[in-house]
Parts: C-alpha cells; structure tokens; sequence
C-alpha cells in the first residue's frame, strides 16, 4: 500500500488539537498534569530555527500547550480549534516541556529522521558510517555505484577502505569490485549497527533525534508522542536503519524508522 502523503497527517494534527480544547474527555490532561481550565492545544503552523540546521525547519512538536483565556463563543466559532496564530492574537503564554509529536493511527512506518549528509557529519564527526550504511552490497551489477555514493558522503575511497579494513580485518582494496560483496555485506552490516548504538549510547544525539533537545526552543521540542492512537511520554522509540527512497537518484540519507510491532 502506498503511504498516505501529509493530508492525513495534518487532518490527525487538527483532530487532537480539537480533542483536547472541547475538555470533554481529560485523560490526556491528566497524562500532562495540566489544569484543562485555563490551558490549550495549538497546532504548530510555522517552521522553527532549528540550531544544528541552521535555518527554519519543521520542529519536533506538532502541537504544543499555552495558557491563557480564550472566550468560549470564539472557541466554539473555530470548533476548538487553535493554531499559532491564535497565540498571537489572545497573548497565551507557551508552557515548556509541552510539546507533542503526532503520528497517525493507523501509521506503522512513520519517520523518526532522516539526515542529510551536512546533518549526519554534525552528529556524528563523520560520514563514514553513513556511507558503509549505503554501500551498495547485494546486486554485484550496482557495485559501480560506490563511487557516486562515496563522493555524495563526501568520504574519501582511501579513508573508506582504510577504516573497514582495520575496524572488520578485512582485505578490502575496492568498493566495485563483485569479489568484494561478502565484505560490502559486513560494512553494511557492522555500520547499521554501530550508528544504532552510538544513538542508544550517546544521550546528546538521541535527545536530539527523538525529542529535537539541542535544535529547538522550547515549546517546539516534543517530550510527548501521540502514536498507534495512545498518548503518552515520548520515548527512544526502537528503531531499524535506511536509506531512504533517494538513493537510487543520487540523493544520499539515513532515515530511522521504529521497529515493526
């Protein structure tokens, strides 16, 4: 089945949004400790400076808490609904720690991040792994590949096959080469897996990768997570390694996706 575009997304955004303002149900108030009286939910609309990106992006969050009044005849007039623009106009004030990603319900491989070879090589120090994480290894005909691969990573061959060779004791003296699958296979291998425990090990990168800690201002973090149709704290969510669907054009990224439940 074809994955279903931000239409969705943005309908399920709009419906939580709702949810929480009509205040007929409190159990996500309760789950924020939050008095449901003077608080609100307000989608966010606006792309955020993100500090490692430097430049605006889409932040963690999709909906965060602000407080203030708001007249029931208005909320009534927008069926609940808030969005940042109606912070502006009543003057709420952001609560910190409040913000909440939303994943569709029915959405079982959603995106937790993908990273670009400028953000990858700013978290990591290197683009090393990211490169023996795409390395072509299975259809010997698509080794040629590797070249463009390195060169979009910005990873130099010598510096490639120097690092596997000393990290796997391999032999390595080419990334084309259909000789070579067996050892492509274990670079792959060996990478997905130190890139996932660096990422479980290093509490600065996966605050920043499952929670935006260190990119965003708060309330554009998410320490929430509305997912599979349960509200709860957000969490270093398991997670398998990819590349994306942009390789094959030259587009080169590791995307993490969660496990299958």
């Amino acid at each position: 089945m074809k994955n279903k575009g931000t239409k969705e997304g943005t309908t399920q955004e709009i419906e939580f949004v709702k949810l929480l303002n009509k205040k007929e149900n409190l159990s996500y108030w309760n789950t924020l400790s939050l008095n449901p009286s003077n608080h609100h939910a307000v989608r966010v609309i606006y792309k955020k400076y993100g500090k490692l990106n430097g430049s605006k992006i889409l932040p963690k969050a999709d909906v965060f808490i602000a407080k203030g009044d708001i007249p029931l005849d208005y909320l009534e007039s927008q069926d609940y609904f808030l969005d940042e623009k109606d912070v502006e106009k009543f003057k709420l004030e952001y609560i910190p720690k409040s913000g909440i990603s939303i994943k569709r319900e029915d959405s079982k491989q959603y995106q937790i991040m993908k990273m670009s070879s400028s953000t990858f090589k700013k978290l990591f120090n290197s683009n090393i792994l990211a490169s023996g994480a795409s390395i072509y290894c299975t259809k010997e005909i698509e080794f040629i590949k590797n070249n463009d691969l390195l060169k979009g990573w910005g990873v130099d061959e010598n510096e490639f096959i120097n690092y596997f060779n000393k990290e796997l004791e391999l032999s390595l003296t080419s990334i084309t080469l259909a000789d070579n699958k067996k050892s492509l296979g274990a670079i792959k291998r060996f990478s997905n897996e130190k890139i996932a425990k660096i990422i479980n090990d290093d509490k600065v990168i996966s605050d920043f990768i499952f929670f935006g800690i260190g990119n965003f201002e708060e309330p554009f973090t998410a320490y929430w997570l509305y997912e599979y149709g349960k509200f709860r704290t957000n969490y270093i969510i398991p997670f398998t390694i990819t590349t994306g669907s942009g390789r094959s054009k030259g587009i080169y990224t590791i995307v993490l996706k969660p496990k299958n439940h």
